[in-house]
């Protein structure tokens, strides 16, 4: 019954329903959409709750923290998401167990251990630049406490999702975190109605909540990555250091590219114009649900049709999933681009301001999407290196567009900036996958380009 119901999906996947059988995929991204799309919800919602019950600065700077925690993060975690979830699907599909657990301790502790060295450096340096007159200093330090916390929140859900926990590698992070600190928003809206919510306060619950989806992880592991008995192995620390560094190093740069636009924002222009320009990246973002959802439930299948030299199969997979995933955007798209001001208004009535800098990130994002799973198809071949080229290729035009653009043009500088980015950063991925690998991720010109047998793409 259950083959039924996912009939389509398998189609667009291209397995039958025999491989659907023995393979979660078609409902692993069914899921994965609805759990994304749900923590997008939310997400949106939180970010809707917080512009009504902040003053517009104090949201600006709220946003301007979290940007600069997710930065430090991603040196806080030295085995790289995408490095574990490849290392730890195909140990578990050779039945390397040993290996299976090596990687599991390693990287827990040394991201536990560099995430701890980050937040102290990072305070350092907030304590040095900051004055202690002001108040911006203390939302700083305590926004920095959630660098170790969800550095481990996010490793020990790459652990899930390497297993084959695809689902339950995202629910604490995609949903319980956003329900926590929406519960805690509202609780606190009522207990500092008197005084007023701060970011300071904001960042306080966003702590708490993170905490407690940490603590929601710890039991999902418990109960979902049961590794068979094997003889403890050593840890190949340089080994895992030199090929994880790759990804570290990758997963900086297209953290850096993402957030660049509003921290430069908020270093040129301040914390109002900061609190603006987000919502429009927010916005923005709502395109890639459905993209996202999609690469992180393929791509562990990703990694083990190419290791098995099932390139055809591969490619259709490819092709037909992300084709349905563009259709699915493009109506989002059509609405910011032709009446984005019936989702600013939302926000408030200052946010209507970010009505252009929304189309503009918008032509970006969407053209990410029309140009496939580039990113994430290098990496699971073992090809990091190709896409740090193009993401380095990609955050120098866009530091080089923020700087020259901002001080014309202000948020739209930076919107027109961070798309320029993007674009070039797809179009120089597309070009690496199709010579190196033989895969031609784009949605349109699979018949032209692809490896698809009977597949008039």
């Amino acid at each position: 019954m259950g083959v039924k119901k996912n009939d389509w999906l398998m189609r667009v996947i291209g397995m039958s329903a025999g491989e659907a059988m023995e393979s979660r995929a078609a409902q692993d991204v069914a899921g994965s959409l609805f759990l994304n799309v749900t923590g997008r919800l939310l997400q949106i919602g939180l970010a809707i709750l917080m512009a009504r019950i902040l003053p517009l600065k104090e949201f600006g700077l709220f946003t301007l923290v979290m940007s600069w925690v997710m930065v430090l993060i991603v040196p806080s975690m030295v085995g790289a998401q995408p490095f574990l979830q490849r290392e730890i699907a195909v140990a578990k599909s050779r039945e390397q167990w040993a290996r299976v657990k090596s990687l599991l301790r390693w990287s827990t502790l040394t991201t536990f251990l560099v995430s701890c060295i980050v937040f102290i450096a990072a305070s350092c340096w907030i304590l040095i630049t900051i004055p202690s007159e002001n108040p911006d200093r203390y939302t700083f330090l305590i926004g920095f406490i959630l660098v170790p916390l969800t550095a481990l929140l996010q490793l020990w859900q790459a652990h899930l999702r390497g297993w084959g926990a695809i689902l339950a590698g995202q629910i604490p992070g995609t949903v319980i975190q956003r329900l926590l600190f929406g519960i805690l928003l509202l609780a606190g809206l009522a207990f500092f109605a008197s005084v007023g919510m701060n970011a300071t306060v904001a960042l306080v619950m966003q702590s708490v909540a993170t905490v407690s989806a940490l603590g929601v992880t710890a039991l999902l592991k418990f109960r979902y990555l049961q590794v068979p008995r094997a003889e403890r192995s050593k840890p190949e620390t340089w080994t895992w250091l030199r090929l994880s560094s790759r990804f570290t190093l990758l997963s900086g740069l297209v953290m850096l590219n993402s957030q660049l636009g509003i921290l430069m924002v908020g270093a040129m222009l301040g914390k109002a114009d900061t609190g603006i320009f987000a919502v429009a990246v927010k916005g923005a973002d709502l395109l890639t649900v459905a993209f996202l959802a999609a690469s992180m439930a393929l791509a562990p299948r990703m990694a083990a049709f190419y290791s098995d030299e099932k390139y055809e199969k591969l490619q259709l997979m490819l092709t037909r999933t992300y084709r349905v995933v563009s259709l699915v955007t493009f109506p989002v798209f059509l609405l910011f681009v032709f009446d984005g001001n019936i989702f600013l208004n939302i926000f408030g009535p200052a946010f209507t301001a970010a009505w252009p800098a929304l189309i503009i990130l918008s032509f970006g994002q969407f053209f990410s999407i029309l140009s496939g799973p580039t990113g994430t198809m290098l990496s699971m071949a073992g090809h990091e290196r190709l896409t740090m080229i193009g993401v380095g290729i990609s955050v120098v035009v866009n530091v080089l567009g923020n700087v020259i653009l901002i001080p014309l043009m202000g948020i739209y500088g930076a919107a027109l900036g961070t798309a320029l980015g993007v674009i070039i950063w797809n179009v120089v991925l597309v070009i690496f996958c199709y010579k190196r690998l033989g895969i031609w991720t784009p949605v349109l010109g699979a018949s032209l380009f692809g490896r698809m047998s009977g597949d008039k793409g």
